[in-house]
C-alpha cells in the first residue's frame, strides 16, 4: 500500500504520518480493516468463491477532501494494490451500470455485480479507469 502511494505521487504528511498528500496538497489517507467491518459477509464469500481465495482484509483508500480532480488517483492506487495482491476493487456508480458497461469489464477481467455497485480484478479495473464514463464516486 505504501508503495502504491509512494508511486502515485503522494508523500508522507509529517505531522501525522497516517496522511499522505499529492503535489497539489490533497489530503489522501488508507485504513486496513476487518473484512466484514464494511462489506457484507456475503459479498465477502461471492468474491472468495469467484478469487478461489480467502479475503483477509479490507483496504479503505479515501481522499479527506471533496476534490473530483484527486479522486482519479485513488482508482490508480486501487488498481495497482488489486494487481499486486491479486486483489479486488468495490466499484460503485453514479447510476446503475448499463449492460455493456458490465460486458466491457467482465471481458477484461473478472467482474461480479452486487446491486448497482460491481467488485473489479486488476484487469477490470484498469478497463474501467480508461472508459469514457470513467468516475469515482467519494
Amino acid at each position: 500500500m505504501l508503495e502504491e502511494m509512494a508511486a502515485e505521487g503522494l508523500v508522507r504528511y509529517e505531522p501525522d504520518p497516517d496522511y499522505w498528500l499529492s503535489a497539489e496538497g490533497l489530503p489522501y489517507g488508507y485504513d486496513c480493516q476487518a473484512p466484514d467491518l464494511e462489506v457484507d459477509v456475503g459479498e465477502l464469500e461471492l468474491i472468495a468463491r469467484a478469487a478461489g481465495a480467502v479475503m483477509r482484509c479490507d483496504i479503505v483508500l479515501h481522499i479527506l477532501v471533496s476534490d473530483l480532480a484527486g479522486r482519479p488517483a485513488l482508482a490508480r492506487i486501487a488498481q495497482r494494490v488489486a494487481r499486486r495482491t491479486s486483489g479486488w476493487v468495490f466499484v460503485e456508480f453514479h447510476t446503475p451500470p448499463s449492460a455493456d458497461l458490465l460486458e466491457d469489464l467482465a471481458s477484461a477481467g473478472r467482474c461480479i455485480r452486487v446491486g448497482d455497485a460491481v467488485y473489479l480484478d486488476a484487469a477490470a479495473m484498469t478497463t474501467w479507469i480508461a472508459h469514457p464514463d470513467f468516475h469515482v464516486l467519494k
